[in-house]
């Protein structure tokens, strides 16, 4: 069998390499005529000018050749859906018949009694099936666009009767590019490194990417896990288009380890699947799908394996969130050639060979979902009607959020909503409950009878219970928690009045009393503060926050200012009057906060403004550690919170480099989770003398671990029970990492922590809170760093509760370690401080809860120093 496999790969890459257009299709298409083919219609070879599989095709010619069938055939449509962060253009081209192209406004218009239960049934046979194939949301998992290009090629120029039918009976949709500037990166690096003949040494440079890979976005975003936050603009884009047609049937193309063969679901039954969805999406429409999957790898003799690995559990992947929405969403994973070709257990693995294992699988998609096409239609209608009817099981019937000291984070999370076609109303009046105050004109309610419930329930709702202890990735997706705005469950729905909202609501910046001649007031609360401090520093205005609350204002008429009030004074500025009211008007508008003028620095109550708890603020030069060690995703979430959330740069320094870096240059530092083997003796030292000269350095997840351990702190780890898992070095001491080893991660999974959520109580006066406004802060942990609460009374910052477990799963003897551990701890050193966070408070981009503690220690941080002896925090210049 080996020698069989080792033959047939190295003959599919002769073929590929060495024969024109028409043995291509023979060999992508086996069962084709190649008289079906309409000779106007261009090959992918003849465009491009290679035979598709012999060279990595870049995002423009991708592009340029689906424009080119959109051009020369009435059956296509390509339709620019947005930009990339770095100016790709985000594509999807829409392939039917051509009666169909001619009404698709019409067909979206008709498929709305679907998803909409107050409308009459449909007549099913006059509705097309939707399929959506989606391509390459891991960049470097390349064979999927390629395999896009050779699909779109055979729907347009095949004239065959069962493809004719398949038109007529279907919207076929192919996104070619799901990370268009992911795909660049790896393209540009296999391109680069390949060799004549194929070196075929997984160890070779084509073999191994230089971090960090090709996988994610600009930042460094995994947006096959961002389908729920919808944090970066491919995703948005991408989620408008989605609820345009909600595809009966879409595939999510990727590649995995060298050594796999193909994975198609279902996936393993029950223990990864989510109990919200009907079972008939797993045991009927996924099996009746796997069959035409099973024939067509078995027409080529292509191994294969199901329900063994993968998560159906929640609605963050494009695989999985279509099942949300009455569709069926699967994964394709073909075993990776990483390069051109590369050697496995199982023989060589080609380019070309992965690439017509997912050509062979997507046409089976469009015959499994045409041939059954009413089944599909009927499913989702009876999905989106017994949505109302397990609402109806749930106690709660509404929530209501928001928060009107947080206008930013209140608007996201209403963005949020809309963006996933849920019902939202306005708060009618002004309500207390469960001790939260809700303000009209700044809270919200959603209800949870309407179609959406589904994606309702897991936005909202907490998760502890499961049929397995062994997950792929996160067990806690709930985006209530995440955003730290006040919510409440009603079990009634009394307080849903007046129509649905269709669109967020519009955030004005203003300058409360107009100009000022004596200062500025800008409470911390709004997520939008620190965006509003950075552009007023960079602007050359001078801020002081305020370290103490106070009330400004006329006894008759005043507003409280609590921790961390930015106070912008005129005096202080070497800026005329005038010219500082302007700055300060343009960055309220365009981080769309209120500022509050005042003419008097004596307040109502609390601190003056002329107090020395009122300081000022240095303006932040931040730095971040990156490269080989450092955890990639890490670093691209702090790196996103500076450059799109601050309008902060954040110096990216190679570890390589810390060496030569001049250090004096930064107020902060930044390490995330990784290894930092890479810095020696000489490198340490150089560290410690920075922080204790006044630096702040700020540590996530094991790089904690790290600096404890290297003496940077006098903080101490919680040493785990024999019984427990070790710690995020495990790694290292020969623990199992990668997935492909699926006997061990059955033996470690109950060790793990799969990505829940937990409670912890923060205090809201330390400045690395400065912003909160409860004691409740709800962390995101998927680490097994633990830390020991400080012994400096004012040093931890936020702790774990005694029973701190929120949503999601966690092994008992994990979940006592986490119990009563500290989260996050300031350590005084020298002049300087480290912060400590146990966890990754930027997890995924969304979670603002944690990532204003984040924040708070890049710009505030350096204003920090901890008392040695019971007695308020200080600072340096006191």
């Amino acid at each position: 069998m080996l020698k069989t496999y080792i033959a047939a790969s190295l003959l599919t890459l002769t073929l590929a390499l060495a024969t024109p257009a028409a043995a291509q299709n023979s060999y992508f298409f086996p069962t084709a005529q190649a008289s079906s083919f309409d000779p106007a219609i261009p090959t992918p070879e003849k465009f491009l000018g290679y035979p598709i599989g012999s060279h990595y095709t870049r995002t423009d010619q991708i592009v340029a050749y689906l424009r080119e069938l959109d051009r020369v055939s009435d059956k296509v449509s390509l339709r620019v859906l947005g930009n990339t962060f770095e100016e790709r253009p985000q594509v999807v081209a829409t392939i039917t018949a051509v009666a169909n192209q001619q009404k698709l406004a019409a067909l979206q218009q008709d498929r709305r009694a679907l998803v909409d239960p107050k409308l009459p049934a449909p007549d099913y046979r006059k509705l097309p099936v939707v399929v959506s194939l989606n391509f390459g949301v891991h960049g470097n998992e390349s064979s999927s666009s390629e395999a896009a290009l050779l699909l779109a090629y055979y729907l347009t120029a095949s004239t065959s009767s069962e493809t004719t039918q398949w038109l007529e009976q279907a919207v076929v949709t192919i996104d070619p590019l799901e990370n268009p500037d992911g795909r660049d990166r790896a393209s540009h690096w296999f391109d680069q490194n390949k060799s004549w003949p194929n070196v075929t040494d997984p160890l070779d440079r084509e073999h191994t990417e230089a971090w960090p890979g090709g996988r994610t976005n600009h930042f460094y975003t995994d947006l096959n896990r961002d389908w729920l936050a919808l944090t970066q603009p491919e995703s948005r884009a991408r989620m408008a288009f989605f609820h345009e047609w909600y595809p009966n049937v879409m595939i999510d193309f990727h590649e995995m380890g060298t050594n796999g063969t193909y994975y198609f679901e279902p996936s393993k039954p029950y223990s990864t699947e989510n109990d919200l969805i009907p079972r008939a999406t797993y045991e009927v429409l996924n099996v009746h799908l796997a069959k035409y999957f099973a024939q067509s790898l078995d027409n080529l003799g292509t191994l294969y394996w199901t329900k063994e690995q993968f998560d159906n559990l929640s609605p963050i992947y494009g695989s999985t969130y279509p099942d949300f929405e009455g569709g069926v969403g699967i994964t394709f994973e073909v075993g990776s050639s990483r390069g051109l070709a590369q050697e496995s257990t199982n023989g060589v693995v080609t380019f070309p060979f992965t690439i017509r294992n997912h050509v062979a699988t997507g046409l089976a998609t469009v015959r499994g979902a045409v041939e059954e096409k009413e089944l599909y239609l009927r499913h989702q209608r009876d999905f989106f009607t017994s949505a109302l009817t397990e609402a109806r099981k749930l106690p709660t019937k509404a929530y209501v959020f928001g928060s009107a000291q947080d206008e930013t984070l209140t608007n996201k999370f209403l963005t949020l909503l809309l963006q996933h076609k849920i019902e939202v109303h306005e708060l009618s009046k002004t309500v207390t409950l469960d001790k939260q105050s809700f303000v009209k004109g700044h809270a919200y309610v959603v209800p949870t009878a309407q179609p959406q419930y589904r994606i309702v329930n897991s936005l909202f709702e907490e998760l502890t219970t499961f049929h397995d202890s062994v997950f792929y990735d996160v067990t806690g997706w709930s985006q209530a928690h995440a955003y730290g705005l006040p919510v409440s469950k009603q079990k009634d729905t009394k307080l849903v009045a007046g129509p649905a909202l269709s669109d967020p609501r519009a955030l004005a910046g203003t300058v409360r009393g107009g100009q000022s001649s004596y200062a500025y007031l800008l409470p911390w609360a709004d997520y939008n503060a620190a965006k509003a401090l950075v552009a007023l520093q960079r602007a050359g205005v001078v801020a002081k926050v305020s370290f103490k609350p106070f009330s400004a204002g006329t006894p008759a008429q005043h507003t409280d200012f609590g921790y961390g009030t930015l106070v912008i004074p005129v005096a202080a500025q070497k800026l005329p009057a005038d010219s500082l009211f302007r700055i300060v008007s343009r960055v309220s508008q365009q981080a769309q906060v209120a500022f509050t003028a005042v003419n008097t620095g004596f307040s109502v109550d609390g601190i003056d403004l002329g107090s020395n708890n009122v300081r000022t603020v240095p303006e932040a030069k931040a730095a971040i550690l990156v490269g080989n060690g450092t955890n990639s995703a890490e670093v691209g979430e702090a790196w996103f919170v500076a450059s799109q959330q601050l309008g902060l740069p954040l110096s990216k320094i190679e570890v390589g480099n810390f060496g030569r870096a001049p250090l004096d240059r930064y107020t902060s530092l930044v390490l995330v989770g990784g290894t930092y083997a890479a810095l020696d003796r000489a490198a340490v030292d150089r560290l410690r003398r920075w922080v204790q000269d006044g630096g702040t350095l700020i540590t996530l997840k094991n790089a904690s671990e790290w600096a404890i351990k290297q003496g940077l702190v006098k903080e101490k780890l919680l040493v785990p029970t024999n019984s427990g898992w070790a710690d995020t070095t495990a790694a290292a001491k020969g623990k199992p990492t990668q997935r492909a080893d699926f006997v061990a991660q059955e033996q470690e999974g109950t060790r793990a922590i799969a990505g829940s959520i937990y409670l912890a109580d923060v205090d809201p006066t330390n400045p690395i809170a400065f912003g909160l406004t409860s004691r409740r802060l709800y962390v995101f942990r998927n680490g097994t760093t633990f830390l020991r609460p400080s012994r400096n009374p004012y040093a931890t910052v936020a702790q774990y509760t005694a029973k701190p477990l929120v949503s999601g799963y966690v092994s008992p003897v994990n979940l006592k370690q986490i119990s009563n551990s500290a989260a996050v701890v300031v350590s005084k050193a020298g002049a300087g401080r480290v912060v400590l966070f146990a966890d990754d408070p930027n997890f995924r981009h969304y979670w603002y809860g944690t990532s204003r503690l984040f924040t708070n220690a890049l710009l505030l941080g350096p204003l920090l120093s901890l008392p040695d002896s019971p007695g308020a925090i200080s600072s340096e210049a006191e």
